[in-house]
């Protein structure tokens, strides 16, 4: 167990010395911003909204769909940008001085696994908490305590998956080059198929399909359920000149900000389903990643 803990300690303090890792982990975050305040910030608040809602609970309504996806392209790229110590090692022969010691080669492959979680849950759930916080000093409008709990269990879950997937795509690549490269990309390519860069909406159907068999969509949707039920709590029916205009307008608004649940292939599909499918293929993963990576310690 002391040994696992030590490996642990090993690379996380490795890639917090990696400046570039740091930032290739947050590269995907900064794009997702540049695009909102560049390009799709107006395009994402709703017209027509004057006398029902305050302007500032219309950003709140915006940043409520912004923050979910935020999240879920941060808990893709800070796994990728850390586990690069596994190429590293390898390529370098590092993992050679391992093996001369007494400690078992699953522990050396478990400690990779777990900094990677431990780094991806502690830095997702401060920028959750500090999205959620600037989101209510900038609108006035304050999510409840209990959203910022299901929240950050969430990114617990999401870290789970997402480094998993990625402890496998690691387990694949053989040079710091080409991991430099899918670093690079990686994590854009899953923004837009995911929807979290661009509403799936506006994208042609057959993307809408490939995007229900990504576990990152059905993760933006999940946390969007979360986070923006209070934001959509704040339309009054009442405002509307019938029930039926209401209605109307908050489905439209699922639609466009990507609340509905997907299911897969068209076809409906409980989100607890599809969440209980993306662990079971996580697990898969992480057996598939080992096995990898321990043919490549014997050689």
């Amino acid at each position: 167990m002391y040994s696992t803990i030590s490996l642990v300690n090993r690379n996380i303090k490795a890639y917090l010395r990696d400046k570039t890792a740091v930032f290739f982990s947050f590269l995907s975050v900064i794009i997702l911003l540049g695009l909102y305040i560049l390009f799709l910030g107006n395009n994402l608040r709703p017209g027509g909204l004057e006398g029902i809602l305050t302007d500032n609970q219309i950003t709140f309504l915006v940043y409520s769909q912004l923050i979910p996806g935020l999240i879920v392209i941060n808990s893709v790229s800070i796994p990728l940008g850390n586990l690069g110590n596994i190429i590293n090692d390898f390529e370098y022969r590092q993992i050679d001085s391992f093996l001369v010691t007494p400690v078992k080669r699953y522990k050396v492959i478990l400690a990779y696994y777990l900094s990677s979680f431990v780094i991806t849950v502690i830095i997702s759930i401060l920028l959750t908490v500090a999205a959620f916080l600037i989101m209510g000093i900038s609108t006035g409008e304050h999510l409840a305590f209990m959203i910022y709990i299901q929240s950050i269990l969430l990114v617990v879950l999401f870290s789970f998956i997402s480094t998993a997937i990625m402890i496998f795509i690691t387990s694949l690549i053989k040079s710091v080059n080409a991991f430099g490269a899918v670093s690079g990309v990686f994590g854009t390519f899953i923004g837009f198929t995911s929807g979290i860069y661009m509403p799936l909406f506006v994208l042609p159907e057959f993307m809408t399909k490939v995007a229900s068999l990504v576990p990152f969509t059905h993760m933006n949707i999940l946390l969007k359920r979360v986070v923006m039920t209070q934001a959509f709590d704040l339309f009054d029916p009442n405002k509307f000149e019938s029930l039926e205009q209401y209605n109307e307008v908050m489905g439209e608004l699922k639609v466009a900000y990507g609340f509905n649940e997907l299911g897969i292939l068209g076809i409906d599909v409980p989100m607890f389903v599809i969440m209980i499918g993306c662990i079971l293929l996580s697990m898969g993963l992480l057996v598939l990643s080992s096995t990898i990576m321990s043919k490549r310690i014997k050689k």
